[in-house]
């Protein structure tokens, strides 16, 4: 998985250049393996960009969290892009403050997401249906605790 933090201007000037610089580099590595991106500037989520992935058989990561828009929304409005592969990671929007609230001890759900955990079981039996292979990964500071996230999705699937 290649994961790029929000570039900004003074790093890159845009979603062309981007996809420009990475494009060079992905000509270059081995297609043996199945890649996935993850980017953490909202404003790069265009279609471009989920050309750019199609194009060259990557997955797409989506990520909940970290300012970026609710993954259905981007499902919503790409889903047909997304053919063979997808990540969902789930990591929360707000880090230090769930580690005040759990005082580091990750042995319970302190912030429920019920309504989006229904949307991302939405997500994932949209893509089994598509037999588009998905993985889904499920930080502590998403909820409290991974392994309790984890059991309710396996509930909400099925």
């Amino acid at each position: 998985m290649f994961q790029f933090e929000y570039l900004n201007k003074q790093e890159i000037s845009g979603l062309t250049e981007f996809l420009d610089r990475f494009e060079s580099f992905i000509e270059s590595i081995d297609k043996k393996f199945t890649y996935g991106v993850e980017i953490r500037n909202p404003n790069f989520l265009k279609k471009p960009f989920f050309d750019f992935l199609e194009r060259n058989k990557l997955a797409m990561v989506f990520l909940q969290g970290y300012y970026m828009p609710p993954i259905w929304n981007v499902f919503n409005e790409f889903k047909e892009q997304i053919k063979s592969t997808a990540v969902i990671r789930l990591h929360g929007p707000d880090r230090s403050g769930i580690e005040k609230k759990t005082g580091s001890i990750w042995n319970q759900i302190v912030e429920p997401k019920d309504e989006e955990l229904d949307k991302i079981g939405e997500i994932i039996y949209n893509f089994k249906n598509k037999k588009v292979d998905t993985y889904v990964n499920v930080n502590n500071h998403y909820e409290g605790r991974a392994p309790l996230t984890i059991r309710k999705i396996e509930k909400k699937i099925g």
